[in-house]
């Protein structure tokens, strides 16, 4: 592993566990120094409506100013916002607009550094699936670890050292890739404006039918995953199991099967071809899950088998990063990146609604044999759609080295 990649995912994986524990070090500083619910919950939403807004509105700077700059600058960026939390807290005070204004700040900083990590990699010189596959499982692997450790660090120093280091963190990172990484693919300084450039990523997407197709099929599957993990597995834990932890069991194990599975991608992927490996993945990490879940089996085993389905999880985004970089042309990869991030994770909100209406309707176990079943019709779309051949494609874009 070459000097620029070990650069590159150590900044992954550095800004992961950073962004981990900053989700747990600032709703509870908030709740620490206002003891208001209401006001952590402004404060959470802040940082989700700022990272909501930087996934669909962040691409093209990215190609206006390359990969590198972007990647070093979000991350400082986002370092200030998180820093300035409690030193404006420990001198002048700090009121809840700034505070909302600085959590808008933290999301929108955090989509930008990860678009220009991963267009960055060509500049690695590694296959885009390895390369792709070392970024996902260092990031799945930071936020699996960034959260607990952030707990664990709050209890020993309380938040505002925490989010010091957190944003101590987020500097270590940019400087990763602002010494260590090359620029890559040149930035594209173009006449015109801002919206046309960012009217360009739409109309990329929506003329490559590939592309398209991945959106659509990763935003239903997401919005009906985080239905399972945040609405219908907590309802387990308390209706059914009448056990927290093993909620944050089941977490976990999906959590480090991805990192596995991605890991495992990384190894032997570029001996499988990406159309059968793509549909199998998405038929096992899928509709099994809500089944294994509404079955009630007992906790070992249900860990274990979420672990296992999980596993295929792991390969989907390293080989949809190859997808990217072999259909889309070095200029645009910003803004068509930021766009298909922003589509699959736009109907994710809807999931949450969808499965809490179906729970107070037809019952939990229903429930979740009903996502399931959603979930296996949308994944059986690749085996009924010429479209998804297209994955075996020969490149679209000439790309170096593969």
């Amino acid at each position: 592993m070459n000097r620029a990649l070990i650069a590159l995912v150590s900044s992954t994986a550095i800004s992961s566990v950073g962004a981990a524990m900053t989700l747990v070090a600032v709703p509870w500083f908030v709740l620490a120094t206002t003891g208001s619910g209401a006001q952590t919950g402004m404060v959470a939403a802040a940082e989700a409506v700022g990272l909501l807004l930087s996934v669909a509105l962040a691409g093209p700077l990215v190609d206006r100013y390359g990969g590198r700059r972007m990647s070093v600058l979000a991350d400082l960026f986002t370092a200030a916002a998180v820093a300035a939390i409690p030193l404006v807290h420990s001198t002048i005070g700090l009121s809840l607009p700034v505070l909302l204004v600085l959590s808008l700040a933290i999301g929108a900083g955090r989509s930008p550094a990860r678009t220009a990590k991963q267009v960055l990699l060509p500049a690695t010189g590694v296959r885009i699936e390895r390369g792709a596959s070392a970024q996902e499982a260092v990031q799945r692997l930071g936020d699996l670890l960034g959260a607990p450790a952030g707990g664990v660090l709050i209890a020993v120093l309380s938040p505002p050292p925490v989010l010091l280091l957190d944003a101590a963190t987020l500097v270590l990172a940019a400087a990763l890739v602002g010494f260590f990484v090359p620029r890559g693919q040149p930035s594209s300084r173009r006449g015109s404006g801002y919206l046309q450039e960012l009217r360009e990523s739409v109309v990329a997407l929506r003329r490559d039918r590939l592309l398209l197709a991945v959106c659509l099929m990763c935003a239903a599957t997401n919005a009906l995953g985080i239905g399972l993990f945040t609405v219908l597995l907590p309802a387990y834990g308390t209706l059914v199991w009448h056990d927290s932890t093993l909620v944050g069991l089941v977490i976990a194990g999906s959590g480090a099967g991805g990192v596995l599975g991605s890991l495992l991608f990384g190894w032997l992927g570029r001996r499988w071809r990406r159309w059968p490996t793509y549909t199998l993945c998405f038929l096992l990490c899928g509709p099994p899950a809500f089944v294994l879940i509404a079955a009630d089996l007992p906790p070992a085993v249900l860990v274990a088998a979420i672990a296992l389905t999980a596993m295929a999880n792991g390969p989907l985004n390293p080989l949809l990063a190859a997808v990217k970089f072999d259909r889309v042309r070095p200029e645009l990869r910003g803004r068509v990146f930021g766009a298909i991030s922003s589509v699959a994770l736009a109907a994710m909100p809807l999931g949450n609604l969808l499965a809490g209406v179906l729970m107070d309707l037809a019952g939990l176990t229903a429930a979740s044999l009903a996502l399931g079943g959603a979930y296996l019709l949308i994944t059986l779309c690749p085996l009924l759609f010429r479209v998804w051949r297209q994955l075996d494609a020969p490149p679209l874009v000439e790309l170096s080295p593969r």
